[in-house]
């Protein structure tokens, strides 16, 4: 057992819209009192302003990594790469750099075999993986506050040069508006992910509305 503890995980998997972001943090196991004092609450529990007060009083004790990948890397990535192979690779470029630490990862496969193989295939064995570890382990948690506020940063910069479209996560409403809009949809283009189906279900959506509405007109 070594004297450094790390945990990785990630932030934006699951939008249509903006980066994926994948952090690791990196502390003293002597700091693991100060980590349970900051890092114990789930991240998505949080509001954006309690992750950054947070991320602001972790910084003084942890150290941090992060890689962005940026819509436009994931459509050209997802040609030849899934995206548990984009974030496994992404997680042991970020181990690599990390020194000699304990890590620890919130796994994003459903079984820890097939992580195991993805993450060895890239060149890192050293690591133990949980699903939901950023509310078991609060490196993991520190992690994930972190890559929270690196996406939310980019995400607000994203907003700042287009329009507001909301989270960015298909099920928010103002998100769904902004890509059925022909004009936002052209705007917010460079930050979109073509590869998502969920953005194929939203298009399908508009279409359904568009014949629906046609015909409930048919019969006015």
């Amino acid at each position: 057992m070594g004297n450094v503890i790390a945990g990785i995980d990630e932030a934006g998997r699951g939008p249509v819209l903006g980066p994926l972001v994948v952090c690791c943090a990196r502390c003293s196991r002597d700091d693991t009192k100060l980590l349970k004092k900051f890092a114990s609450k789930d991240s998505k529990q949080l509001t954006p302003n309690q992750r950054d007060e947070i991320f602001a009083e972790l910084k003084k004790f942890c150290t941090f990594k992060f890689t962005e990948i940026t819509a436009s890397e994931l459509n050209h990535l997802m040609d030849k790469m899934s995206l548990n192979d984009i974030e496994a690779k992404a997680m042991a470029d970020l181990i690599k750099k990390s020194g000699d630490c304990d890590v620890m990862i919130d796994m994003p496969d459903r079984y820890s075999w097939t992580f195991r193989k993805r993450m060895e295939k890239f060149g890192v064995k050293r690591f133990e993986a949980e699903h939901k570890a950023d509310e078991k382990h609060p490196i993991v948690a520190a992690a994930s506050i972190c890559a929270k506020v690196m996406r939310d940063k980019k995400i607000a910069e994203i907003k700042a040069s287009t329009m507001d479209f909301g989270s960015g996560y298909p099920g928010d409403p103002k998100t769904r508006a902004a890509l059925r809009d022909k004009e936002t949809l052209a705007l917010l283009k460079p930050y979109i992910r073509d590869k998502w189906k969920t953005l194929e279900t939203v298009k399908q959506r508009k279409l359904f509305d568009h014949e629906h509405n046609s015909l409930h007109e048919s019969k006015e």
